[in-house]
Formats: C-alpha cells, structure tokens, sequence
C-alpha cells in the first residue's frame, strides 16, 4: 500500500516543484532583444498561475535567450503569433535565469 503512495508523489512532485507562471490565450504586445541575445515576450494580460517570486515590473513577460535552438523556437513562436493576430498558451520555469527580474519561458504554443 505505501508504495502506492510513494509512486503517486514521486509523479506530482515534478509538477509542482516546477511550477510557474502561465498565460493563456494571450497575445503578443511586442518581442524585444537585447544585442546579446536574450529578449522576452510582453503578452497583453498578466501571468497567472504561481509566478516566479524574483519577477519585478514583469508581470506580463516571459524570457528567452537567442543563443540556444530553443530561444530560436520561442522568438519564431512569439512571432508567430503576433503576426497572425493569434493567441498563445504558454508556461514560464519558474526562475528569472536569463533576466533577474522575468521569468524564463519554459513551454508554449500558438493557441487557435
């Protein structure tokens, strides 16, 4: 019986050991990068959900970082989006380790 209950937090604590922001269904307000690589998304409403506690006047913002394949992929999905008028669901990490102060993009898609 105990290892019942083992197994079923050894498969939620991942979830919520991570957790971060979210938005969902949001549009993109604009995309800004900084000569370094690193930029982030301003989306038109808040984050939700359990945003990270280093966020500061970023409560609408999620952060990537040009010089990996993934900040490529993030930029291309936040584009996107703004250029189709469509919206994006999308989940932060839950650390500001690409700026101090904005939660780092983790997962997300254009929504409809």
């Amino acid at each position: 019986m105990n290892y019942k209950i083992v197994l079923l937090f050894s498969l939620l604590l991942p979830q919520f050991a991570f957790s971060g922001a979210q938005v969902d269904e949001a549009k993109v307000v604009n995309v800004r990068v900084d000569k370094n690589g690193k930029g982030y998304i301003r989306f038109d409403k808040p984050l939700t959900g359990a945003p990270a506690s280093c966020i500061s006047g970023h409560a609408e913002h999620l952060a990537f970082d040009l010089s990996t394949p993934g900040g490529k992929g993030i930029m291309s999905v936040a584009l996107a989006a703004q250029a189709s008028g469509k919206t994006i669901k999308a989940q932060g990490n839950g650390q500001c380790d690409i700026y101090g102060t904005v939660e780092s993009w983790s997962w997300g898609y254009v929504h409809n």
